[in-house]
């Protein structure tokens, strides 16, 4: 697959009309003024709009690196803000631009997508909301993906969340931000108008972790040593730049765990490399939550390493676990001191467009995830 792009300056008047012309007369560009066949168009394709509201050139230059990968995978208009309240004031500018990708198939069919940029300096970076949501499409789903949770109070971020569907974060660096679950479960409080949808790219991250854990639940001779479990054993990568912090990914993957088979946690009690729950089942028993901090140089900062779900009473043990490489998900089980069938997954290290991508086929809520996070970020205050 190939990609061709192209970037063109629109005079400051934030002409809507204008700007769909020129996308128009860009896109014909794109295609060329001569004949093509049938195996040849260039498809002018927008399945959805995003909004991304970024505060530097180099995650400008990421970011639209990023659109251009996801257009392949989910075709969109993109309308993306640079804010750099830091400069002197200066009105907002406009550039137009699409990205085209050939698939190296059997066909030469190009896929072109648009993005819009605006750029404003100082004072004018609280314009880009009333300028950014008229240009987007109408009748088709609006996502905003809003990368730095430091700026949930941002003048920019309630006006753009009211104009989306859902809103995309990525809570893998909450730690190094000295931030908690707390931020994000506090947008799942909004009412009415205000409310939105939120996705994680982070959780996404745990799908296939989720998955295998829930899967040891479904094989029928587990279930009485899963009932009667009481340690869960949680490992992970120290969070880059705070390496005394507990992963996000830890803390939701626990948080699922808690949520989903109704314990009420209670701690912690902090022990050197691990941080220490007790939770209380529905049934009255009793489980040892651990969450520990291992070093896994094949492994990136602040993922999971390492799940263990523990019963001594039927010498039973549930492991899923990331294979020492890093490449593969394993697991393990044990009942009654006997090993059972165990599975391996390759790791998927999909891209942030891949993620988002992903991300951009849901709208509804995800009441699970939800759920996650408000038990999450009782674990992590």
């Amino acid at each position: 697959m190939s990609t061709s792009f192209k970037q063109i300056p629109l005079a400051k008047t934030l002409d809507v009309e204008e700007v769909e012309r020129a996308l128009a007369e860009l896109w014909q560009e794109t295609a060329g003024g001569e004949e093509v066949g049938p195996d040849d168009a260039v498809l002018r394709a927008r399945a959805a709009n995003l909004m991304v509201v970024v505060t530097s050139d180099a995650a400008l230059a990421e970011t639209q690196e990023t659109i251009r990968k996801l257009a392949a995978i989910h075709p969109c208009r993109a309308v993306v803000m640079l804010a750099d309240r830091q400069g002197a004031d200066s009105d907002i500018e406009m550039f137009v631009s699409a990205s085209c990708q050939t698939e190296a198939r059997a066909t030469n069919a190009e896929l072109s997508c648009e993005e819009i940029t605006l750029v404003a300096h100082g004072q004018f970076t609280s314009e880009l909301p009333s300028a950014g949501i008229p240009l987007l499409v109408p009748d088709l789903p609006v996502f905003l993906w809003w990368p730095d949770l430091q700026r949930l109070d941002d003048d920019t971020f309630l006006p753009l969340s009211y104009a989306a569907d859902r809103l995309v974060i990525d809570s893998v660096d909450l730690a190094a931000m000295n931030l908690q679950l707390d931020t994000v479960e506090q947008l799942f409080s909004r009412q009415g108008a205000e409310a939105i949808a939120v996705s994680d790219i982070n959780w996404a991250r745990l799908t296939s972790w989720r998955a295998l854990l829930a899967n040891f639940y479904d094989v029928h001779e587990y279930r009485t040593a899963l009932a009667e479990q009481e340690r869960v054993r949680i490992e992970y990568g120290a969070p880059e730049g705070n390496g005394n912090g507990i992963a996000t990914q830890a803390l939701l993957i626990a948080g699922w765990l808690a949520s989903r088979l109704d314990w009420h946690i209670e701690g912690p009690t902090n022990e050197g490399e691990q941080t220490l729950f007790s939770a209380r089942k529905a049934d009255g028993g009793a489980v040892a939550l651990e969450l520990k901090r291992v070093e896994r140089p094949a492994m990136r900062p602040g993922r999971l390493a390492r799940v263990e779900l523990q019963s001594s009473q039927n010498k039973a043990s549930f492991v899923v676990q990331r294979a020492e490489n890093g490449l593969h998900l394993e697991t393990h089980a044990m009942i009654e001191g006997r090993p059972c069938p165990g599975r391996t997954l390759p790791v998927r290290n999909r891209s942030t467009a891949e993620l988002l991508a992903r991300e951009m086929e849901i709208l509804a809520k995800d009441a699970t995830y939800e759920a996650a996070v408000r038990v999450a970020g009782s674990l992590g205050r």
